[in-house]
Protein backbone atom coordinates (compact mmCIF):
# COMPACT_ATOMS: atom_id res chain seq x y z
CA UNK A 1 0.00 0.00 0.00
CA UNK A 2 0.89 3.26 -0.99
CA UNK A 3 0.67 6.95 1.57
CA UNK A 4 -1.87 8.15 -1.01
CA UNK A 5 -4.17 4.69 0.09
CA UNK A 6 -3.36 4.89 3.61
CA UNK A 7 -4.54 8.39 3.79
CA UNK A 8 -7.99 7.72 2.33
CA UNK A 9 -8.70 4.72 4.56
CA UNK A 10 -7.70 7.49 7.16
CA UNK A 11 -9.90 9.89 5.77
CA UNK A 12 -13.35 7.67 5.42
CA UNK A 13 -12.31 6.26 9.20
CA UNK A 14 -12.95 9.45 10.65
CA UNK A 15 -16.30 9.93 8.11
CA UNK A 16 -17.82 6.81 9.57
CA UNK A 17 -16.97 7.82 13.14
CA UNK A 18 -18.73 11.36 12.98
CA UNK A 19 -22.35 11.17 13.16
CA UNK A 20 -24.59 13.17 10.94
CA UNK A 21 -28.22 13.74 12.36
CA UNK A 22 -31.58 14.78 10.32
CA UNK A 23 -32.47 17.91 10.59
CA UNK A 24 -36.50 16.73 11.19
CA UNK A 25 -35.85 14.46 13.72
CA UNK A 26 -32.27 15.60 15.91
CA UNK A 27 -31.92 12.20 17.60
CA UNK A 28 -31.94 10.15 14.70
CA UNK A 29 -28.53 9.47 12.84
CA UNK A 30 -28.34 9.32 9.15
CA UNK A 31 -26.18 9.12 6.28
CA UNK A 32 -29.16 9.47 3.30
CA UNK A 33 -30.17 12.17 1.16
CA UNK A 34 -32.51 13.13 -0.92
CA UNK A 35 -32.39 12.03 -4.84
CA UNK A 36 -33.49 15.37 -5.82
CA UNK A 37 -32.14 17.97 -3.44
CA UNK A 38 -29.26 17.21 -1.38
CA UNK A 39 -31.11 17.65 1.70
CA UNK A 40 -30.37 14.79 4.29
CA UNK A 41 -33.26 13.03 5.74
CA UNK A 42 -33.65 9.65 7.72
CA UNK A 43 -36.04 6.17 7.36
CA UNK A 44 -39.02 8.52 9.01
CA UNK A 45 -38.95 11.45 6.70
CA UNK A 46 -37.60 9.63 3.43
CA UNK A 47 -41.04 8.87 0.99
CA UNK A 48 -39.82 5.94 -1.34
CA UNK A 49 -40.47 6.78 -5.09
CA UNK A 50 -39.37 4.78 -8.32
CA UNK A 51 -36.54 6.92 -8.63
CA UNK A 52 -35.44 6.47 -4.93
CA UNK A 53 -35.59 8.12 -1.76
CA UNK A 54 -36.77 11.93 -2.01
CA UNK A 55 -37.41 14.23 0.99
CA UNK A 56 -41.21 15.50 1.88
CA UNK A 57 -40.75 19.18 0.04
CA UNK A 58 -39.74 17.56 -3.26
CA UNK A 59 -42.87 14.95 -3.04
CA UNK A 60 -45.11 17.84 -2.44
CA UNK A 61 -43.86 19.81 -5.47
CA UNK A 62 -43.62 17.09 -7.47
CA UNK A 63 -47.36 16.26 -7.08
CA UNK A 64 -48.57 20.11 -7.40
CA UNK A 65 -48.34 19.68 -11.34
CA UNK A 66 -51.36 17.15 -10.81
CA UNK A 67 -53.71 19.48 -8.73
CA UNK A 68 -55.06 22.14 -11.07
CA UNK A 69 -58.18 23.21 -8.86
CA UNK A 70 -59.51 26.99 -9.28
CA UNK A 71 -60.66 28.58 -5.73
CA UNK A 72 -64.13 27.96 -6.24
CA UNK A 73 -64.14 24.21 -7.28
CA UNK A 74 -64.09 23.04 -3.76
CA UNK A 75 -67.52 25.02 -2.94
CA UNK A 76 -69.19 23.84 -5.53
CA UNK A 77 -68.12 20.42 -4.77
CA UNK A 78 -69.46 21.28 -1.33
CA UNK A 79 -72.70 22.37 -2.69
CA UNK A 80 -73.69 19.78 -5.09
CA UNK A 81 -72.85 17.30 -2.44
CA UNK A 82 -74.95 18.85 0.38
CA UNK A 83 -77.95 19.51 -2.24
CA UNK A 84 -77.85 15.72 -3.64
CA UNK A 85 -77.60 14.86 0.33
CA UNK A 86 -80.51 17.01 0.81
CA UNK A 87 -82.32 15.49 -1.19
CA UNK A 88 -82.01 12.06 -1.52
CA UNK A 89 -81.92 11.20 2.58
CA UNK A 90 -85.80 11.55 2.64
CA UNK A 91 -86.25 9.29 -0.54
CA UNK A 92 -83.56 6.98 1.38
CA UNK A 93 -85.50 7.02 4.24
CA UNK A 94 -88.93 6.56 2.87
CA UNK A 95 -87.09 3.53 0.52
CA UNK A 96 -85.50 1.49 3.53
CA UNK A 97 -88.60 2.12 5.29
CA UNK A 98 -90.45 0.46 2.52
CA UNK A 99 -88.09 -2.91 1.71
CA UNK A 100 -87.77 -4.22 6.04
CA UNK A 101 -84.64 -6.47 5.64
CA UNK A 102 -84.27 -6.26 2.16
CA UNK A 103 -83.40 -2.61 2.72
CA UNK A 104 -79.85 -3.63 4.16
CA UNK A 105 -79.11 -5.49 1.03
CA UNK A 106 -80.23 -1.67 -0.92
CA UNK A 107 -77.98 0.15 1.08
CA UNK A 108 -74.70 -2.42 0.69
CA UNK A 109 -75.48 -1.87 -3.24
CA UNK A 110 -76.55 1.12 -3.61
CA UNK A 111 -74.58 3.00 -1.47
CA UNK A 112 -71.14 2.61 -3.44
CA UNK A 113 -73.11 3.27 -6.64
CA UNK A 114 -74.37 6.48 -5.37
CA UNK A 115 -71.33 7.70 -3.98
CA UNK A 116 -70.05 6.79 -7.73
CA UNK A 117 -72.33 8.85 -9.29
CA UNK A 118 -72.22 11.56 -7.04
CA UNK A 119 -68.27 11.76 -7.84
CA UNK A 120 -68.96 11.90 -11.36
CA UNK A 121 -71.41 14.60 -11.48
CA UNK A 122 -68.96 16.72 -9.05
CA UNK A 123 -66.11 16.13 -11.82
CA UNK A 124 -67.97 17.14 -14.35
CA UNK A 125 -69.36 20.26 -13.05
CA UNK A 126 -65.38 21.10 -11.97
CA UNK A 127 -64.35 20.46 -15.20
CA UNK A 128 -62.05 17.08 -14.06
CA UNK A 129 -59.69 19.68 -12.30
CA UNK A 130 -58.59 18.51 -9.31
CA UNK A 131 -57.88 19.71 -5.38
CA UNK A 132 -56.11 18.06 -2.59
CA UNK A 133 -59.22 18.68 -0.52
CA UNK A 134 -62.18 18.33 -2.82
CA UNK A 135 -62.90 14.94 -0.48
CA UNK A 136 -62.90 16.50 2.40
CA UNK A 137 -65.65 18.99 1.32
CA UNK A 138 -67.32 16.24 -0.31
CA UNK A 139 -67.25 15.10 3.25
CA UNK A 140 -68.59 17.66 4.96
CA UNK A 141 -71.16 18.48 2.09
CA UNK A 142 -72.47 15.01 2.42
CA UNK A 143 -72.80 14.91 6.48
CA UNK A 144 -74.13 18.44 6.44
CA UNK A 145 -76.90 17.42 3.33
CA UNK A 146 -77.41 14.47 5.74
CA UNK A 147 -78.20 16.18 8.65
CA UNK A 148 -80.44 18.79 7.24
CA UNK A 149 -82.24 16.28 5.06
CA UNK A 150 -83.01 13.86 8.50
CA UNK A 151 -84.74 17.30 9.51
CA UNK A 152 -86.78 17.88 6.68
CA UNK A 153 -87.74 14.19 6.77
CA UNK A 154 -88.95 14.57 10.45
CA UNK A 155 -90.44 18.11 9.94
CA UNK A 156 -91.63 17.14 6.22
CA UNK A 157 -93.09 13.45 6.36
CA UNK A 158 -93.15 12.65 10.33
CA UNK A 159 -90.15 9.86 9.79
CA UNK A 160 -87.67 9.14 12.13
CA UNK A 161 -84.68 8.57 10.14
CA UNK A 162 -82.41 8.69 12.97
CA UNK A 163 -83.15 4.87 13.99
CA UNK A 164 -82.97 3.86 10.24
CA UNK A 165 -80.12 2.19 10.01
CA UNK A 166 -79.96 0.77 6.68
CA UNK A 167 -80.08 4.54 5.84
CA UNK A 168 -76.93 5.34 7.66
CA UNK A 169 -75.39 2.10 5.84
CA UNK A 170 -76.40 3.51 2.63
CA UNK A 171 -74.64 7.25 3.31
CA UNK A 172 -71.59 5.65 4.75
CA UNK A 173 -70.87 3.37 1.41
CA UNK A 174 -71.53 6.44 -0.31
CA UNK A 175 -69.70 8.89 1.52
CA UNK A 176 -66.57 6.13 2.06
CA UNK A 177 -66.80 5.53 -2.00
CA UNK A 178 -66.91 9.19 -3.04
CA UNK A 179 -63.86 10.10 -0.51
CA UNK A 180 -61.49 7.55 -2.10
CA UNK A 181 -62.54 7.98 -5.72
CA UNK A 182 -61.63 11.89 -4.84
CA UNK A 183 -58.38 10.52 -2.97
CA UNK A 184 -57.16 8.90 -6.18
Amino acid sequence: MNVLQLETQGAEAVLADELIYCPQHPTVATQMRCNKCGKLICLKCAVQTPVGYRCRTCVYQQQNVYFNAKGHDDLLAFVIALGLALVSTPIVAIIADSFYFGAFYLAFLGGPGAGAILVQLIRAAVGRRRSRYTGYFVLGGLMTGVLVGIGVALLGAGLLVLTNLPMWIFVGMAATTAYRMLRV
